[in-house]
Parts: C-alpha cells; sequence; structure tokens
C-alpha cells in the first residue's frame, strides 16, 4: 500500500512539473509582434522569465492646485464628479481644454432637481473660468455656466438630473453627435429602481440631448465611462456593479445606443485592506501606447471610512490586473489637507510636451461625513486640482541595489532603433542584448557588447560597442534580454531610422 501511494505522489509531482513546464513554454515560445510600437511594461506580458524585477506603480507628482472650487450659488452645496478633454482649435486656434462637471446646491436639495451640469473652460489647464452661456436661468438670470438642471422627455416623465456623467469626444461620429457622455438617468415605466444608466450627444458640448431609452436597462450609480473603442470598432461602457461590495463591470456596443447589462471586470480581493472595495472606474485607453488601457478605481476602506486613487491596467480593456496594488496612485493628504478625506479621480488625461496632466477631486471629509451639514462648509469643500506624470510611465520594472534580469517573449519588429523609457539612479545601470530563437546571443549585439546606460530619459536609444542599429535581425523573431541595476523601466519601442 505505501509503494502504491509512493508511486501515485511521484506520478503526481511529475505531471505538475511537466504541466508547470509546459506553460512556461509556451510563453517561452509566444511571439508578439510589436512592429514599431511603443510597449509598456504594466503587467508581466514582456516577461517570458525573470529574476529580482518586480513592478512597482510609479504615482504622479501632486500639484495641490485648487483649480476649481465652489464659488457660485448653484455651487453652494457642492461639487461633484467631472471631466476634463482637450479640444484643438476653438479659440483663437489654440488648444482648448474643456471641463464638464456637475455642482449641488442648497435650495434643491435633495430632490431631482439639485443639480446644476456645468461648463468651464481654460487656455492652460490650470485657470478656469465659467463662461456665462446665456442658456439657463437661474434664479431669474442666464448669467451663468449652466447647460441644465434636468435633461429628458416630461411628457413621460422620463427626464432629471444628471448624476456621474462621463463626457467624450467621439470622432467616430457624425458631427451632430461629436460629443458623448453616459450618466445616471430616471426612466420611469421599466420597474424599480428608476435609475438607469443614459445616453446624451450634442454637436458642440454646450447644448445636449438625451436617448428617450436608457443605453444600458441596469441600475445606476456614481460615475461612468464611456469611449470609442477604435482597437475594438465598438462603444465600451464602465461603471459600477455588484461584487465583492462595489466593483466594476464593462460592457459594449455597436450603436451607442444598446449594451448588454456590464459584466463584472474588477473587484477588491485578499491583497486589499480588509472590508474594502474599488468603485469610479474613470477608465480611459491610453492614446500613446498601443494595447494599454487605465483605470483609476476609488478604494474604499470602510474601516478608516477614506478613499484614495488606485491603478489598475489592462491590455484588452477586459481583463485587469492591478500591479503593486497596495500602492495608491494618488494618495490621501495629510488631516485636514483639501484632500486629506476622500479622492476620486476626474476623466481624461491632458498631455503638455513631457507632461500627462490628470486630475481630480478631493475633500477632507470622510466618505460617510459628506452630509448636508458638512460639505457646506468651505473648510470642507470638494475641490478639484491637478497632478503631473510623465508620458508612460505608470508602472515600471524595477530591480534596486542587487540587480535584477529578465527576457521577453519573442518579438517581431520592423525599426532600426531600441529606446528605452527609463529612469537609472545614481550607481546603476541597464544593459540590453539580442537572443535569436534559440535564446542565443546574437553576435555584436549581447548584453557584454552593450555600453551600459544611466540616467533618465524619457527615449533613450540603446548602444552597442559598435552602434545602435539592429536592423540586422529585422523580421526575424528575437528576445530581449536586460538587466536593471538600481533601475526603472517603464516602456520600449523599436523606432524607424527615419525617427
Amino acid at each position: 500500500m505505501f509503494r502504491i501511494r509512493f508511486c501515485y505522489v511521484i506520478f503526481m509531482m511529475v505531471l505538475c512539473c511537466g504541466t508547470l513546464h509546459s506553460a512556461a513554454s509556451e510563453k517561452s515560445r509566444e511571439v508578439i509582434d510589436v512592429g514599431s510600437r511603443k510597449q509598456l511594461f504594466i503587467d508581466e506580458s514582456f516577461f517570458a522569465t525573470s529574476k529580482g524585477v518586480t513592478l512597482k506603480v510609479k504615482p504622479p507628482q501632486k500639484t495641490g492646485e485648487r483649480i476649481l472650487r465652489p464659488e457660485q450659488p448653484w455651487e453652494n452645496a457642492a461639487l461633484s464628479w467631472f471631466n476634463v478633454v482637450q479640444d484643438a482649435g476653438r479659440i483663437d486656434d489654440r488648444a482648448r481644454y474643456r471641463m464638464w462637471y456637475a455642482a449641488y446646491d442648497i435650495d434643491g436639495w435633495p430632490t431631482a432637481d439639485d443639480t446644476s451640469f456645468c461648463y468651464a473652460e481654460s487656455q492652460d489647464g490650470i485657470h478656469w473660468t465659467r463662461p456665462e452661456l446665456e442658456l439657463f436661468s437661474y434664479q431669474g438670470s442666464k448669467r451663468n455656466n449652466i447647460l441644465f438642471r434636468q435633461i429628458g422627455s416630461p411628457a413621460d416623465g422620463n427626464r432629471s438630473r444628471v448624476h456621474g456623467a462621463g463626457v467624450f469626444i467621439d470622432l467616430h461620429a457624425p458631427p451632430y453627435a461629436r460629443y458623448k457622455a453616459v450618466s445616471q438617468g430616471i426612466f420611469t415605466g421599466l420597474g424599480k429602481p428608476v435609475h438607469r444608466v443614459a445616453g446624451m450627444y450634442s454637436a458642440d458640448g454646450l447644448k445636449w440631448t438625451r436617448y428617450s431609452d436608457p443605453v444600458c436597462n441596469i441600475f445606476a450609480d456614481s460615475q461612468y465611462s464611456g469611449f470609442w473603442d477604435r482597437s475594438l470598432g465598438k462603444y465600451v461602457l464602465y461603471g459600477r456593479v455588484g461584487g465583492r461590495g462595489r466593483s466594476l463591470g464593462r460592457s459594449e456596443s455597436d450603436d451607442f445606443r444598446h449594451f448588454d447589462p456590464l459584466k463584472l471586470i474588477l473587484q477588491s480581493d485578499d491583497k486589499d485592506p480588509v472590508n474594502s472595495d474599488l468603485y469610479n472606474s474613470a477608465t480611459m485607453k491610453y492614446p500613446y501606447a498601443e494595447n494599454v488601457y487605465l483605470m483609476f478605481p476609488s478604494l474604499y476602506q470602510h474601516d478608516t471610512d477614506t478613499l484614495d486613487i488606485r491603478l489598475a491596467v489592462s491590455r484588452d480593456g477586459i481583463h485587469w490586473s492591478r500591479p503593486d496594488q497596495s500602492t495608491p496612485w494618488i494618495a490621501l493628504g495629510k488631516p485636514g489637507e483639501f484632500d486629506g478625506g476622500s479622492l476620486y479621480m476626474g476623466q481624461g488625461m491632458i498631455r503638455e510636451g513631457n507632461q500627462l496632466w490628470l486630475y481630480y477631486s478631493g475633500s477632507p471629509l470622510h466618505h460617510n461625513e459628506a452630509k448636508l451639514d458638512n460639505v457646506t462648509k468651505p473648510r470642507n469643500a470638494r475641490i478639484y486640482s491637478r497632478v503631473v506624470a510623465q508620458p508612460d510611465r505608470f508602472v515600471a520594472a524595477t530591480a534596486g541595489a542587487d540587480g535584477g534580469s529578465f527576457t521577453t517573449p519573442l518579438l517581431h519588429f520592423t525599426g532600426g532603433t531600441l529606446k528605452l523609457n527609463l529612469n537609472v539612479q545614481p550607481g546603476g545601470s541597464v544593459r540590453v542584448g539580442l537572443l535569436d530563437e534559440r535564446g542565443q546571443a546574437i553576435s555584436k549585439r549581447s548584453i557584454t557588447d552593450c555600453i551600459p546606460i544611466v540616467g533618465d530619459s524619457l527615449s533613450m536609444p540603446v548602444k552597442w560597442k559598435d552602434g545602435s542599429e539592429v536592423t540586422v535581425r529585422r523580421g526575424v523573431p528575437i528576445r530581449l534580454q536586460v538587466e536593471l541595476v538600481h533601475a526603472e523601466l517603464y516602456s520600449f519601442q523599436m523606432v524607424p531610422e527615419s525617427f
């Protein structure tokens, strides 16, 4: 009996080892077509093997700016969800920055008529003005920046405020619907609760029309994210769903009018603090690299009653991971500071030169302290602010003083020079070698031939002793062999010679 059991154990060990070896071999044989397109180290997709290398979140730099705070009567309860976009050529042929936001006022609180959907604009993305649009009469005057208070059809009772609107520019659409938005809306006759996901469209971002039927027939709350995903040729929708507490879901549509119910794609897990959940997706497709989707949900920790902003990443918008998930992407400020209690990410990203600007809202109040008598006190106001990141620097393949290394899967490329986005600390270095399909070093392009790379650069060319060209291997699969010491590596790109 003992001999039988022993043989069975040995058999299972061999079977499991064979399975693991087979999985590793499959990844080792995988060929990824990178062409000349930039590739980010947001996950382990480019690690066929690795040792001493970890993925680390790179938090952006807070500016501490108060770019928008409650100042008008229609904002005297609180500011809420907001969106920022860069819209070129609309003011004196210069870049125009546009913001849509929701504001609550005391007079209507808490009813379906307590929210103003508002508009602001900026020439520099930092200083924002509230133009007098003369579109809506508030307390007898149209000298305000309110687009509307309620939208929809009053005839069938489907008229309501806008809550949690996610606005985006849709270059795929005809001119009359160039701007689109998804939000919470009231729709009667469909059962309870009456709040469903509504869709809106506009030619100019100022005068909006709401579709008469929900675009997604599910209960709606928090802020929604929507956009045209050119990679899929479809519209995608992200928002709050049930899961492990508050969680996040996704759906897609050919026409923006009909989304199936959202399917769960991200929720808290055992690596998160006990009794916490995720919501407010703030999802986007990153425009400056291939197949990178970013999500900036708030992690709500019930025990401390606080929310900070985390980072989730994806290659397809469906399957998500959270590298270095114990690190906030935007951390709470100190107690008493304007962002010391609860943070929510605004939607949108602006690029200015070698900087990415993103926006968030902060309040010193904790989640359950957001009651009318608290939020109306000036010291407790929710304020919009800005953070600054560098292009592609969301997650880094990182090694410390002891060093680390990894090899990529096989890569097809079309470029002529390998360039890296990296930051090497004093005393550190990065070296790169090329390996053939068999894992053998390519002559004159081995890691020992590489001139050690130092410094901080968004696009550092890799050089070997006799030059930087890798055209000799164009069209033939290669692997990158990378060694890092005291360094952070964010992306790589095979750049054509003409660049």
